[in-house]
C-alpha cells in the first residue's frame, strides 16, 4: 500500500515538475512565439492573395506565393519609406515641445484649482490636484519614447519576413497535415472546425486591417484640416489603437483632446466630437461590413475578453482574443446544429 502511494506521490511530483518545465520554456521562448503568432496573422492576410492568384490567373503555387510575397514587401518598404519618417519627426517634435504643454498644463491645472476653491471639498483632495500637472510629463515622455522604439524594431520586421515567406509557403500542407491526424471519420468535422476558424479568425484579421486603415486615414485628415498639430501620428495612433474594440478609441481620443487645450489648436469639444463622428462611422458602416460574425458579440463579452487577453499575453493577446471568443462562440453553434441533425436523423 505503502509503495502505491509512493508511486502515485512521485507521478504527481513528475507532472508538476514537467508543467513547471513547460510554463518555464514557454516563457524563455517567448519572443520567438511572438513572431510566429504575428507572422501567422500577416500569412492569413496574404494567403487568399495566392488563392486567387492560383485560381484566377492559373498561377503555379511558387509563382502565386512568390508574387504575394513581392506584394508583401513592397509594402512593408512603402509603410518604412513614407510612415515611419513622418510618425518619428513628429514625435521628436513632441519630444521638444513636452516642456511647453507641461507648463500649459500647469497653468490649466492651478486655474481648475482655483475654481475648485469654491468648492466645499476635502483637503486630501485638493492637495492632489497639483500633482497631476506633475506626472504627466513622464507619462507622455515614455508614450514618445515606446513610440521611437516601436519605430525602430527592425529586427523583427526582419525574422518575420523570412517566417512569412515560409509559412505561407507550406500553409496549405501544414493544414493538410493536420487533417491527416485525424481519423477518418471524423474528418468532415475537423474540415468544418478548420472552415470556422479560417472564417473568424482569417475574416477578423483582414477586416480589423482595412478597418482600422480607414479610421487612421479619416482622423489623420480630418484633423490635418482642422489644424491639428501632429495630425499624422493621432491618425496612426487612432488606426492601431482601434483595433481594440470599444477600448481604444478613447485612448487614442485622449493625447487629442490634451492637446486641444493649447493654444492655437480647435477647440477640445469640436475634438471630442470628431472622435465620435468618426467612431459612429466605424460602428455604424465599417465594424459590420468587415468584420461580420467576429463582431457579433456582447459588449460586455468583448471588454472581458479583452482584459483576459492583456493579462495572459498583453497587446496581441488584446487583439487575438475577440476572434478567439469568435471562434468559440461559432464551435458552440456548430455543436449545437450537428446535434439537431442527429435528433432529426434518429426521429427519421
Amino acid at each position: 500500500m505503502r509503495d502505491k502511494d509512493s508511486k502515485g506521490f512521485i507521478k504527481i511530483v513528475a507532472l508538476i515538475a514537467l508543467l513547471v518545465g513547460i510554463v518555464w520554456f514557454l516563457n524563455r521562448i517567448s519572443w520567438v512565439i511572438n513572431l510566429a503568432i504575428v507572422s501567422l496573422l500577416i500569412v492569413y492576410v496574404l494567403f487568399p492573395i495566392t488563392e486567387f492568384l492560383k485560381r484566377r490567373f492559373r498561377f503555379s503555387h511558387v509563382l502565386a506565393v512568390g508574387v504575394t510575397f513581392l506584394f508583401f514587401l513592397l509594402m512593408i518598404v512603402t509603410l518604412i519609406s513614407l510612415i515611419v519618417p513622418i510618425v518619428s519627426f513628429e514625435v521628436q517634435d513632441i519630444l521638444a515641445d513636452l516642456p511647453y504643454y507641461a507648463r500649459q498644463i500647469q497653468l490649466y491645472t492651478e486655474e481648475f484649482s482655483t475654481y475648485l476653491l469654491t468648492f466645499d471639498l476635502s483637503p486630501e483632495f485638493m492637495e492632489s490636484i497639483p500633482d497631476i500637472s506633475a506626472n504627466i510629463q513622464p507619462i507622455l515622455e515614455e508614450i514618445a519614447f515606446i513610440s521611437i522604439s516601436v519605430v525602430g524594431s527592425f529586427v523583427d520586421i526582419f525574422f518575420i519576413t523570412f517566417i512569412v515567406f515560409y509559412l505561407l509557403y507550406d500553409f496549405q500542407n501544414v493544414r493538410n497535415s493536420i487533417l491527416q491526424l485525424i481519423p477518418r471519420e471524423y474528418e468532415r468535422y475537423a474540415n468544418d472546425v478548420i472552415q470556422i476558424i479560417d472564417r473568424n479568425f482569417g475574416g477578423y484579421i483582414r477586416g480589423n486591417i482595412v478597418r482600422c486603415t480607414v479610421v487612421g486615414i479619416i482622423t489623420g485628415l480630418t484633423l490635418y484640416f482642422m489644424g491639428m498639430p501632429y495630425a499624422f501620428l493621432l491618425g496612426v495612433l487612432a488606426g492601431v489603437l482601434n483595433i481594440i474594440l470599444y477600448i481604444g478609441p478613447y485612448i487614442a481620443a485622449v493625447p487629442a483632446v490634451i492637446l486641444s487645450f493649447t493654444p492655437h489648436t480647435p477647440s477640445p469639444v469640436v475634438i471630442i466630437i470628431v472622435y465620435i463622428l468618426v467612431q459612429l462611422i466605424d460602428g455604424m458602416v465599417l465594424s459590420p461590413m468587415l468584420l461580420g460574425r467576429a463582431v457579433k458579440l456582447k459588449p460586455i463579452t468583448v471588454i472581458i475578453c479583452l482584459l483576459v487577453g492583456q493579462q495572459l499575453a498583453g497587446i496581441l493577446g488584446m487583439i487575438l482574443s475577440i476572434p478567439f471568443a469568435g471562434i468559440v462562440r461559432s464551435l458552440i453553434e456548430y455543436v449545437r446544429d450537428e446535434r439537431k441533425k442527429v435528433r432529426r436523423t434518429k426521429v427519421q
